[in-house]
């Protein structure tokens, strides 16, 4: 492997892993969040089976790399719906049936990063493991920039050359420990810290405080 297609799995992991935790966060109602544990609202062993923010038609609804199989095709970079080397993952607007699974794949609705940036603790969580301990100012703002970009292409869907680094059983199994390790860490900062959460579940919240 690559050094550079070994930094590319590796970034693009622990996004992947946030993003998914993150999303499955925001689809919780504010009642679980409340009498639950972070054990039993695990997105890998209980997931969404009827996440509302597809069957209303937001968030994702579509998976660029499956459509592009499902038609015979590489899902790889090409038609610029890849992931560059700067980490910008773009997408496609192909749409499947909403739901909580297209094919194989699960979907993921899109949940906006905290407006904070680097003051909330979840972005820093993302960006630590990536940058390493000595990245200095302008690393970490490059970084989040970086972050942001593919962010907001990951809602069109994931990319097909993300699908295919992370697409080993390896890979894999590294996406599923970051998602419910950044899962965990987002239920804290909310629950104990009352840090400010994802949209839906802020939306949520709020309509429970009236």
């Amino acid at each position: 492997m690559s050094r550079r297609r070994g930094e590319f799995e590796h970034r693009t992991s622990i996004f992947e892993g946030a993003f998914r935790a993150w999303s499955h966060l925001g689809g919780l109602d504010p009642a679980d969040l409340e009498n639950k544990t972070a054990a039993e609202l695990d997105p890998l062993t209980n997931p969404l089976e009827e996440d509302l923010r597809l069957l209303n038609g937001k968030g994702v609804k579509g998976n660029s790399a499956e459509n592009k199989e499902a038609a015979g095709g590489s899902g790889d970079d090409g038609g610029g719906n890849g992931v560059n080397e700067e980490g910008q993952d773009g997408g496609s607007n192909s749409a499947a049936t909403p739901g909580v699974f297209s094919g194989k794949r699960r979907e993921y609705p899109y949940e906006p990063l905290p407006r904070s940036g680097l003051s909330h603790p979840f972005v820093q969580a993302i960006l630590s493991p990536w940058l390493g301990p000595d990245a200095d100012q302008d690393a970490i703002q490059l970084g989040l920039t970086t972050l942001r970009t593919w962010w907001q292409h990951r809602r069109k869907g994931e990319s097909g050359s993300a699908v295919a680094a992370l697409g080993t059983d390896k890979m894999r199994g590294v996406v599923e420990g970051y998602t419910r390790h950044f899962f965990n860490l987002a239920h804290c900062l909310v629950t104990n810290d009352k840090e400010q959460p994802p949209r839906t579940l802020n939306t949520k919240m709020r309509e429970v405080e009236k």
